[in-house]
């Protein structure tokens, strides 16, 4: 009988006085809101005898949240983001400021991704199996980049958030075709879209469906390597991998908002994803010196069926005193269905593995939450909330091995149920002591609790909880100068998989390609943060933002490759401290707005230099999440007529080594993208576009080495880079 693991509890923080004192506060501040009497009517004074007035012409720039809000945010509109005709939405985040996008898409702020990078729909977690790259730029209606966290928003964002911001509202009534073919030396992507709004005094609706098919093809050639301590090579092993993935998807989102008698605002969103995955794979391993591998001929057959659905009703209520409540149901829910087979040939040539492994999950996801905001005596703007969700998971995981000589049969029952709850408090105040000098105050308590059981591990237990207090000052210079500071405590929590003992294995385990388990015991990562930012702007003509970050981290999660009772396993487990900082420039020029005559050209630039490191990796190289050292890119627009757009955009993102455990080094190749564009628009409502991407067409490639105790292990892969040409058609009536 397995030994039962021990429950892991961390309290970074105690709740009961945190949770007292904002009650309390909530309840005395609603209470003088409340309280405030209206203005006492007053009779009419006589009418003088109408006075004839010059007419007088006001002009004043738009309200920028970036310039005007004392929490630091970018906001990225939807014009903004479909100006370069991406057909997924990944492709379009690349290009904002202090974004990148690794080889295999993961999305990052300041280079670190996934779990430092914060990523919401709609100001909540993205659900699970959420792909970016299954949005249009043409869904979403705004993004938001927030370097420095707020109260408001979940404090699992040590690199910073980017919040998706759904297109739910209709501006007018307006009905809208759009057709793409997209080709590169991978396959082919069809699609089509259909987008139907409708609008009047007290209600508006909108429809959206889409249907696509992606077909990709990834020809890989890569080589392993082996040297002992003298420089002598011990393996050279040379693999060969094909995979064709083909994607048939259909989205549905439909959402309609009314407006009520009393001003109560009711609305209700949703969303149904269907989609299929079909993947096809063979890799080969020719071994010409050191040991044959066991399984030298692979063969998978992957066949995934995915349904997501999504429902959000909300009730937003003013009262007399000019307070404003908020609320939100969450329903949502996913079913996937994956049925995996694989086989392989030994190196004569004869079948020695068959597996077959069947998996049912379904995702279950219930969320409240809202937010009370009221005004009180003085040039404060408070704001207090709540966010309650429970998860639950369950999957049913079969896998079954036939038997050949020297490799047994075997039946594993890899089922589990998990359920995750979260819950969160918040007050924030945004208060203006002076006419230049604004100050945001926030504090935010949150508590996760995770179980899980299954067959084959005991049960987990792991409990958190984490107080995040926020402190952001805007000081306007004049002359379009603001100087801006940010101190803040954010967290990264361990994701599931990292917390469950149930094994993924390998098909030849080896310390290049092991086995991996998780760690019930993993504490999240808590992160003290520092941000400042100098922005200048000259009206609507340029602006420009210099500034910089620095983090420290406590509890960095980390992982270990080691050999256990024969196999090679890699689990992740808490190390020591790590810090990182930053230098971060964006900016913006307008050359027809800024002297009149120019070319209606549009210029925008960014870089980004990063370090980190981990106080228990030896260096160099210690960086954290594979980090990057440099990022940046630089795009144009210019219109030339007045139907024509032309542009092009250049990202960029370091490569090089990183040193991410004390015997494991990963690399890649610098990334180099160069995209270009021509739209012409013959009217509001019907528009051609044509793009082209990856023009420099650069490949890629990655490297991973083990520091073997007498040899050192090295892996190394190549990928071939192609051409994408897409022609859009939108069409409107």
């Amino acid at each position: 009988m397995p030994h039962a693991l021990p429950s892991s509890r961390t309290r970074v923080a105690p709740p009961t006085r945190l949770s007292a004192a904002l009650a309390a506060l909530i309840a005395a501040l609603s209470a003088t809101a409340a309280a405030q009497p209206a203005d006492p009517a007053t009779p009419p004074a006589p009418a003088d005898p109408p006075t004839q007035l010059d007419a007088v012409t006001v002009q004043g720039q738009d309200y920028d949240p970036r310039r005007d809000d004392t929490a630091a945010r970018i906001v990225v509109s939807a014009d903004q983001l479909a100006r370069f005709g991406d057909d997924t939405l990944t492709d379009a985040l690349k290009r904002l400021p202090g974004v990148s996008v690794s080889g295999g898409g993961a999305i990052s702020l300041r280079g670190l991704g996934k779990g430092y990078t914060q990523v919401l729909i709609d100001g909540r977690a993205a659900p699970a199996g959420f792909d970016p790259a299954a949005l249009r730029p043409d869904q979403v209606e705004r993004i938001e980049l927030l370097r420095t966290t707020t109260a408001d928003l979940r404090g699992e964002a040590i690199a910073g958030t980017i919040n998706i911001v759904l297109a739910k509202r209709a501006r007018s009534d307006r009905d809208q075709l759009t057709f793409a073919l997209k080709h590169s030396g991978n396959g082919f992507k069809p699609s089509a879209a259909w987008s139907r709004s409708r609008r009047d005094e007290k209600t508006a609706s909108t429809f959206d469906a889409s249907l696509s098919r992606s077909d990709h093809r990834i020809d890989e050639r890569g080589v392993e390597q082996a040297f002992d301590d003298d420089g002598a090579q011990t393996l050279q092993r040379r693999t060969g991998v094909y995979v064709r993935t083909v994607r048939e998807q259909l989205s549905l989102a439909p959402a309609a908002e009314r407006t009520l008698a009393n001003g109560d605002r009711l609305s209700w969103r949703s969303g149904l994803d269907l989609s299929r995955q079909r993947k096809r794979g063979e890799i080969a391993w020719s071994t010409s010196l050191g040991p044959e591998l066991d399984h030298t001929d692979y063969r998978q057959r992957t066949d995934m069926r995915l349904t997501q659905m999504r429902n959000e009703l909300g009730w937003t209520h003013g009262f007399d005193g000019g307070g404003r409540l908020e609320t939100k149901l969450n329903l949502d829910g996913n079913r996937e269905r994956t049925r995996y087979r694989e086989d392989a040939d030994g190196r004569d040539g004869r079948r020695n593995r068959e597996e077959a492994t069947d998996s049912r999950l379904q995702v279950r996801n219930y969320a409240v939450s809202g937010k009370y905001a009221f005004a009180v005596r003085g040039a404060h703007s408070l704001q207090a909330g709540w966010d309650l969700g429970l998860d639950r998971r369950h999957e049913r995981r079969t896998q079954r091995l036939a038997a050949f000589p020297g490799f047994p049969a075997g039946l594993v029952d890899q089922t589990f149920d998990a359920r995750i709850q979260r819950s969160a408090l918040y007050l924030q105040d945004e208060w203006s002591p002076g006419p230049r000098w604004s100050l945001y105050l926030g504090a935010r308590w949150e508590r996760i609790a995770i179980r899980s059981r299954g067959d084959g591990f005991a049960a987990v237990r792991n409990d958190a909880q984490v107080s995040s207090p926020v402190l952001q000052s805007l000081w306007k210079l004049g002359e379009g100068r603001r100087l801006r500071l940010g101190l803040s405590r954010s967290y990264r929590a361990p994701e599931l998989r990292q917390l469950t003992p149930r094994p993924y294995t390998s098909t030849n385990n080896r310390a290049l390609d092991p086995d991996r388990r998780g760690n019930p015991a993993l504490r999240p990562e808590l992160a003290t943060g520092l941000d400042l930012a100098y922005e200048r702007d000259w009206g609507e003509a340029a602006t420009l933002s210099v500034g910089g970050y620095a983090r420290r981290i406590e509890d960095f999660i980390g992982e270990s490759t080691r050999l256990i009772d024969g196999r090679w396993i890699a689990s992740p487990l808490n190390t020591a401290k790590a810090s990182a900082h930053g230098l971060e420039m964006d900016g913006k020029l307008s050359l027809a707005k800024l002297r009149a005559g120019a070319p209606d050209l549009d210029i925008g630039v960014q870089l980004n230099r990063h370090w980190s490191r981990v106080q228990d990796i030896p260096g160099p190289d210690n960086r954290i999440d594979r980090q990057p050292r440099y990022t940046g890119g630089v795009s144009l627009d210019y219109r030339p007529a007045q139907h024509w757009t032309l542009g092009a955009s250049y990202t960029h993102r370091s490569g090089g080594p990183v040193r991410t455990a004390e015997r494991e080094i990963e690399s890649e190749t610098a990334q180099r993208e160069l995209g270009a564009y021509a739209l012409w628009k013959r009217s509001e409502d019907s528009q051609l576009r044509l793009t082209l991407t990856n023009l420099l067409r650069r490949d890629s490639g990655d490297t991973f080495e083990y520091l073997d105790e007498g040899q050192r292990l090295r892996q190394q892969r190549w990928r071939k880079s192609t051409l994408g040409v897409r022609l859009e058609w939108q069409v409107g009536f």
